[in-house]
């Protein structure tokens, strides 16, 4: 009886996935404080509603409780009568945990759709309990079943039957005498947000703290002391032992940090032995996990904390093996123009078991490619030895692990810390060894190969930046009670260039024309990211050149030399996709009034800095040379012959041949498509205010201008031959000309989005876009007009082309001048 009412901390842990579409083994699941409530003959269990708060005992406190319900999650009934000498009430356990609490329902019939899968009661069960003194664990095989499978599984042997372990544990909440510590948003950590009903005199209603582990000085007089209790990390016994040297220095790296913060050996990595009586899941351990999926390449480093203080208690790092093996594959692989971001996140958690105010981390994934296409150069240029393939894989290893225990630290992502170095210090071992490649291993690093001639330096950042020593001097630091001064004394530090700091929100996605700053990215590298993608353009091309030569070994399929060209083709795109956030583009900083040398929050990247932006685009996206990939190349680029278990063969594959042309018009339209987002061309607008009063400004003629003199260069030539490749991409550029022209209405709405994060629908595009996209289509008549009757244009195609053009042109004026204005 005294254990009602109280608040207990429940975890969960999907121990055993299907190993394909998002639902994988070892995931963390949902963590959050309940408890258990008599109702007459029933027991519920109730979730509590951390949301919100107010001091106890005020009536504010008394409206807050009527105004925010706590959840209940389920309920049991009493089957026996107190036990006489404890007074115990007696449940099924099976009533409360025998159910699809989580809604794993839903997530398995949107990730197996059209499938309909429902919850079997019947053949689930429970199964081993373990108790302990502070916390109790439940393995729960919850059972799902469908009569009429109608998507097709790699991994089942029976797509009707998805039988799913999840161990799920409650724990006491004890009262350690933890000091929460307030959030600050010039340094990137996690945090618990609650709205503080107790006055409504503060500015802001929120109570926000940084979510870190009580970690504590021994010695506290002493300026280096260890800690009370270190954070251990267990290698779980199932990690290939090749990695393990690997994963132990990535974690230990953050010594380096505490270290700063007067704590010696804060991080310790032990490895769970092979007849372990212990389990993963119980949060007394905290465990790197290593996990397998078909369709699996990602790391992911989630924590759990005590929502009313920030406290974490427990860390588990999962990482899919498949990310390492990706990196070594030769077979299949189909292009995808898209950036290395979301490729293989694990969407499948149901929505009430996500934490939203979490970013998912994808760097496994976006590292693998990175990798993958390292692996690919150096084969090419005959420098893979074995010494140094294991010297990158080493380097890949420790880095991500790295970034991955950042997290569990309470750290988010610093997607501005890759602006440390200049170009030519990447490779500098002098440089890098002690300041590292980059200011965070926070970021998303791309691995970083040198231009051919070129020495060598580290695949990736050998130690951690300061930015990371930073970040856990405000985290860590011991203080005297709240800290408050010392920390905002930390924290004004922002303005050192040695820490910049960007985050998820700031980079938002990279094709996405609100993230408006070009210095916050994912696998962007050195101060100067448009000389870094210049440099990584050139050995795209090196590949290219040297593929046939160099991957092809006789006896191998030539599918070898299609991931090549893949490989080279996303690194291809991504540079186009960040130098096109230069056009329009705006410096952020998060300063705040009064810190030293403080920069204004917002400042206009230079108009020189977006003109060469916009000719790096002429040359490398819309120019004629652009995209060079050798003659002869693409009658070899074959797809894989051999059937998996997924069946991509050439079964499947709608094209046998690479579809070249198709894949260049999709990078070329993720540029324009940010290039003439009606947001993008409202900022540039809005930047004429912002240039400085000698500064020429960049303006949205200068776009259009630039653009309209690149795609259309044959015009300019006394006899116009256009490619098929050139015909898609002035195709793709008349599109938006004609939209901006005649402006139609945004699409209604299907209904409310999903994502928490779904934004409203683009503003309409300025006036001024208007008026110079028809300047555009005039003047683009009136060349298309002279070519024609010149009589020179000799080549069916282009001649009917550009009398395609002329029409659409002709009807869209037309249609502007009859259209009543808005």
């Amino acid at each position: 009886p005294d254990q009602l009412d109280k608040i207990f901390l429940f975890a969960a842990t999907l121990e055993q996935g299907v190993g394909e579409r998002g639902v994988y083994s070892a995931q963390q699941g949902a963590d959050f404080p309940f408890y258990f409530r008599r109702i007459g003959k029933s027991i519920q269990m109730v979730m509590k509603n951390t949301n919100f708060t107010a001091e106890k005992g005020t009536p504010q406190e008394r409206f807050m409780a009527k105004s925010f319900p706590d959840s209940i999650l389920g309920s049991a009934k009493i089957v026996s009568k107190p036990q006489p000498e404890r007074k115990s009430i007696l449940i099924d356990l099976a009533e409360l945990f025998v159910t699809d609490m989580p809604g794993f329902a839903p997530g398995l019939n949107q990730v197996y759709q059209p499938t309909v899968y429902h919850f079997d009661k019947g053949n689930s069960f429970l199964g081993a309990i373990k108790a302990f003194p502070e916390n109790v664990l439940v393995d729960v095989t919850l059972h799902f079943a469908t009569d009429n499978p109608k998507a097709f599984s790699i991994t089942l042997p029976d797509a009707r039957s998805i039988p799913l372990l999840v161990k799920y544990e409650i724990a006491s909440l004890p009262e350690t005498g933890y000091q929460p510590r307030a959030a600050d948003d010039r340094v990137g950590y996690f945090m618990t947000v609650q709205q503080d009903f107790t006055s409504d005199h503060p500015a802001s209603p929120y109570l926000r703290n940084v979510t870190r582990w009580q970690l504590e000085k021994a010695n506290p007089s002493a300026a280096l002391s260890q800690p009370k209790q270190p954070i251990v990390f267990w290698l779980e016994n199932d990690i290939p032992v090749e990695y393990r040297e690997a994963l132990t220095e990535g974690i230990l790296l953050w010594n380096k940090a505490f270290e700063k913060a007067g704590i010696k050996d804060a991080m310790v990595v032990k490895q769970m032995p092979d007849n372990a009586d212990w389990d993963p899941a119980d949060t007394r351990y905290n465990v790197i996990r290593w996990f397998a999926g078909v369709d699996a390449t990602f790391a992911i480093g989630p924590s759990r904390s005590n929502p009313f203080t920030g406290q974490i208690y427990d860390a588990n790092i999962g990482v899919s093996e498949g990310i390492l093996r990706a990196v070594r594959k030769s077979g299949q692989e189909f292009f995808e123009p898209v950036l290395p971001e979301g490729e293989s996140a694990p969407a499948f958690l149901p929505t009430a078991w996500r934490n939203f105010r979490r970013f998912e981390c994808e760097y496994g994934a976006g590292l693998a490619h990175q990798a993958a296409f390292a692996v690919a150069l150096l084969e090419a240029r005959g420098e893979m030895t074995p010494e140094v393939e294991q010297r990158l894989m080493h380097e890949y290893v420790k880095e991500l692990i790295a970034h991955e225990v950042g997290h569990t630290l309470g750290l988010r992502h610093n997607f501005r810390a890759s602006t440390l170095l200049k170009p030519d210090e990447l490779n500098n071992l002098a440089k890098t060894d002690e300041e590292g490649q980059t200011a965070s291993v926070m970021d998303y690093n791309p691995i970083v190969v040198a231009s051919k001639g070129q020495k060598q330096g580290h695949f990736l950042t050998p130690t951690l930046g300061p930015y990371d020593y930073w970040a856990i001097e405000y985290g860590y630091t011991a203080t005297a009670g709240d800290g408050k001064a010392e920390l905002a004394k930390i924290a004004s530090r922002v303005a050192d260039p040695a820490v910049p700091y960007s985050t998820d929100e700031d980079a938002l996605g990279t094709v996405s024309a609100t993230s408006v700053d070009p210095l916050a990215n994912q696998f962007d590298q050195s101060d100067d990211p448009l000389a870094y993608f210049r440099q990584r353009l050139g050995i795209v091309e090196e590949l290219w050149s040297n593929e046939e030569a160099k991957l092809a070994k006789p006896g191998d399929g030539y599918q070898v030399l299609r991931r090549a060209l893949n490989r080279g083709m996303n690194e291809y795109t991504y540079g186009l996709v960040v130098t096109s956030k230069y056009v329009g583009g705006i410096y952020t900083h998060r300063d705040h009034v009064g810190d030293p040398n403080g920069r204004l929050p917002y400042v206009v990247v230079p108009a020189a800095k977006q003109r060469e932006a916009l000719e790096f685009l002429r040359t490398h996206a819309f120019s004629e040379k652009a995209f060079p990939i050798p003659a002869g190349l693409l009658n070899k680029a074959a797809i894989e012959r051999l059937q998996g278990l997924d069946f991509l063969s050439y079964f499947t594959v709608q094209r046998l041949d690479y579809p070249w042309n198709e894949n260049v018009l999709s990078s070329q339209r993720l540029v324009l498509n940010r290039l003439y987002h009606p947001i993008t061309l409202g900022r540039i607008v809005d930047n004429e205010l912002l240039f400085a009063p000698k500064e020429k400004p960049f303006t949205l003629a200068d776009e259009f201008a630039g653009l309209d003199s690149a795609i259309w260069s044959e015009l300019d030539q006394p006899a116009p031959k256009i490619s098929g490749m050139r015909r898609n991409l002035q195709r793709e550029q008349l599109r938006h000309l004609v939209r901006l022209v005649l402006r139609p209405p945004a699409p209604i709405s299907a209904g409310p989005s999903q994502s928490p994060f779904a934004l409203p629908p683009p503003p309409p595009p300025p006036d001024d876009a208007t008026t110079l996209a028809r300047a555009s289509l005039v003047k683009l008549q009136g060349k298309i007009k002279k070519a024609l009757a010149a009589g020179t244009v000799a080549d069916v195609t282009t001649r009917a082309h550009l009398e395609q053009t002329q029409a659409v042109i002709a009807s869209t004026l037309q249609a502007q001048t009859a259209k009543p204005p808005e």
